[in-house]
C-alpha cells in the first residue's frame, strides 16, 4: 500500500514538473519564432520547429503519465499505457517530416543565400540556453520516471542546439560568413532526424511486443532456476506495455505439487522479477511437468506453437486427430 501511494505521489510530482516545463518551452518557442522571422536565420527557424515538436512531446508525456494513473477496466484490461506509445509514434513521424523539410530549406538557402542578422541570433539563443538550463534543473531532481527522464535528456540536447546557434551567431558577427547558418540548420535537421528515427523504432518495438532491449529471456530463465524447488522455466514472454511498464508470463516447473509450495514459489519469483529485472506485472503458471498444461504439449496437437520460443514446430509430425482418422 505504501509503495502504491509513493508511486502515485511520484507520478503526480512528475506531472507538475512537466507542466512547468511546458510553460517555459512556450515562452522560448514564441521568442524563437519571432526571432527567426526578424533575423531570417534558418538555424533559428529549424530550432523553433524542433522546439514546437518538443512541446508536443511534453504534452504527450504529460498525457501519458496522466493516463497511467487511470485504472484498468473490463474493456482495457492492461490499462491505457499503449495510448501514449501510439501518440509518441505519430509525434516522431511528424518530427521526421519536419526535419526533412528543414534540410530541404537548407539546400535552397545554400543556393540562394540570405543576409542574416547575427545580433538577434545571439540574443535569442542566449535566452533559449538560459531557459533550457532552468528546465534541466527542474527535471534533473526527479528523473526516475521514464517520461521525465526522456524529456530531461531531450532538453540536454536542446541546450546544446542553443549553444550551436549562439556560436554560429558569433561567427557570423565576427567573420560575416552567413553560410554557417545553413550548415548549422542542416546539422540540426540531421540531429532531429536521428533522434526521431530512434524513437520511432522504440515505439514500434513496444507496439509489436518485442522483448525490451535490456532484458535477456535466457538470463531470466537461469535466474529463476536458481530458486529452490524450480526445475525449469518454459514459454517465457516478456514485453513492454509502455516505456516504463514491463509484463511477463511464464510456465514454471517445480519438484512437488502442493499449494503451500505454489504460493511461496510465486512470491519469490515475483520479487526476483521486480528487483532484478524491473518487471512489475507477471502471470506465473506453476506445474509439476514442464508446460504440462500448454495446448501444444498434448499428443493431439503435435504441430507445435509459433508463440512459444521453446516449441519448434516439426513439419514431420502428424496431428493426433489425423492419426485417429487414418
Amino acid at each position: 500500500m505504501t509503495d502504491s501511494h509513493s508511486s502515485h505521489t511520484s507520478l503526480v510530482q512528475s506531472q507538475k514538473k512537466l507542466v512547468i516545463t511546458m510553460i517555459l518551452v512556450s515562452l522560448v518557442l514564441t521568442a524563437k519564432f519571432i526571432g527567426a522571422y526578424t533575423t531570417k536565420s534558418l538555424a533559428l527557424f529549424s530550432d523553433s520547429w524542433h522546439l514546437a515538436t518538443d512541446l508536443a512531446s511534453l504534452m504527450i508525456s504529460w498525457w501519458g503519465i496522466r493516463s497511467s494513473l487511470r485504472p484498468a477496466s473490463a474493456k482495457y484490461s492492461y490499462g491505457y499505457c499503449r495510448y501514449s506509445v501510439f501518440t509518441a509514434l505519430i509525434n516522431n513521424i511528424s518530427l521526421i517530416l519536419i526535419s526533412v523539410y528543414i534540410f530541404y530549406q537548407a539546400v535552397l538557402r545554400y543556393y540562394h543565400p540570405v543576409e542574416i542578422k547575427p545580433n538577434g541570433m545571439i540574443l535569442i539563443s542566449v535566452f533559449g540556453l538560459l531557459i533550457n538550463l532552468v528546465i534541466i534543473r527542474n527535471l534533473g531532481s526527479h528523473s526516475k520516471n521514464a517520461n521525465v527522464k526522456s524529456v530531461f535528456l531531450h532538453f540536454m540536447g536542446d541546450a546544446l542546439s542553443d549553444l550551436g546557434v549562439l556560436i554560429g551567431g558569433v561567427i557570423i558577427l565576427l567573420t560575416g560568413q552567413h553560410g554557417i547558418d545553413t550548415v548549422l540548420s542542416a546539422a540540426l535537421a540531421c540531429l532531429i532526424l536521428k533522434n526521431a528515427i530512434s524513437m520511432c523504432h522504440e515505439c514500434i518495438k513496444i507496439l509489436l511486443e518485442a522483448v525490451p532491449k535490456d532484458i535477456s529471456i535466457e538470463a531470466v530463465r537461469q535466474t529463476l532456476k536458481e530458486v529452490q524447488g524450480i526445475v525449469d522455466v518454459k514459454d517465457i514472454h516478456v514485453w513492454s506495455l509502455s516505456m516504463e511498464t514491463l509484463a511477463m508470463t511464464a510456465h514454471i516447473c517445480i519438484t512437488e505439487a502442493n499449494m503451500e509450495l505454489y504460493e511461496s514459489t510465486i512470491h519469490k519469483v515475483q520479487h526476483i522479477l521486480k528487483d532484478q529485472f524491473g518487471i512489475e506485472h507477471s502471470a506465473i503458471q506453476i506445474e509439476k511437468l514442464p508446460c504440462s498444461s500448454c495446448y501444444h504439449s498434448k499428443p493431439d496437437h503435435g504441430f507445435g506453437c509459433n508463440l512459444c520460443i521453446d516449441c519448434m514446430p516439426d513439419k514431420n509430425i502428424v496431428p493426433f486427430s489425423a492419426q485417429t482418422k487414418g
